[in-house]
């Protein structure tokens, strides 16, 4: 209840999947993902599937849901626009020559 009220979804907490909106599951998914205290969150393509403007919205709430939960977060992405708005961002192809580069000595 208290994750579902910290992504503005309190009042539907007990509305089934396709009563809910895309962007409205997709706020519950994020809740759920962080149910169980874990210290990692991995999003694959959090915002794949949303307008740019939900996008944005989308992310923010990810941040600051594993902020306040103390939860470290993982993304995959293709979208450049994302990728900027990180501290620090990795390039798989320059994490598996490191990786390469490594295991090869």
């Amino acid at each position: 209840a208290e994750l579902l009220a910290r992504v503005g979804l309190q009042d539907r907490a007990n509305y089934r999947p396709g009563q809910l909106s895309v962007g409205q599951q997709q706020r519950v998914a994020i809740a759920r993902s962080l149910a169980g205290k874990p210290k990692l969150l991995l999003a694959d393509e959090p915002t794949a599937n949303v307008d740019p403007v939900s996008a944005e919205s989308v992310l923010e709430l990810i941040r600051r849901t594993c902020r306040e939960e103390e939860v470290s977060l993982l993304t995959v992405t293709h979208d450049f626009d994302i990728e900027r708005s990180f501290d620090r961002v990795e390039k798989l192809d320059e994490l598996t020559r490191a990786f390469t580069e490594t295991v090869s000595h």
